[in-house]
């Protein structure tokens, strides 16, 4: 949901553009033909389960946002704000899309992804095994969530997900190789 904010221009390198930014009344660039390159953030919560098995928290978008109404996405994420950093982006999406309350110390970094022509997403992942699950929904964005077991991710992406996040396979390589990498897997 846009809320009337500047978000953050990067170069196609990925580095700052740190004299301007873009104004999100304007729509998501490549929906106005600019080259212009904004920058989002994607959360994702994971935990192991009390039977040890690995979960991935999902989301399901409210029945009143604009686009892709009633489907899953990932747990918590959007456009970084301008002059904000990327971790502090990831911090305020998790607070205000499920109520989430992180630290720096609690992002785990794993990838940056180009997407379509305009956008760059940094990629995190929460480790919320033994945390309270008081997850509130505090932008009228998100109408539940849903722990996943990690193992029926494909599946459950490709019946429930949004449209964008149906086809993605490089997000969830990124992740399944951090989760091998970690012990996770």
């Amino acid at each position: 949901m846009h809320h009337d904010e500047t978000w953050q221009i990067f170069k196609p390198n990925g580095e700052l553009v740190v004299d301007r930014g873009w104004d999100s009344a304007l729509g998501n660039p490549e929906e106005t033909g600019s080259d212009a390159i904004v920058g989002v953030t994607v959360v994702f919560l994971y935990r192991r389960n009390k039977n040890g098995e690995l979960e991935l928290l999902w989301q399901k978008r409210s029945a009143k946002v604009d686009r892709f109404p009633g489907d899953y996405d990932i747990s918590a994420g959007g456009h970084v704000n301008f002059g904000e950093t990327l971790t502090d982006a990831a911090i305020r999406e998790a607070w205000e899309e499920i109520g989430a309350k992180v630290d720096v110390e609690d992002l785990n970094f794993i990838a940056v992804r180009a997407f379509g022509k305009n956008r760059f997403a940094w990629v995190y992942l929460i480790d919320w095994t033994d945390r309270a699950e008081d997850f509130c929904f505090n932008d009228e964005e998100v109408s539940e969530v849903k722990w996943v077991p990690f193992a029926e991710t494909e599946e459950f992406r490709e019946r429930n997900a949004k449209a964008p996040l149906k086809e993605e396979k490089l997000l969830f390589a990124a992740m399944e190789e951090w989760f091998l990498r970690n012990g996770y897997l």
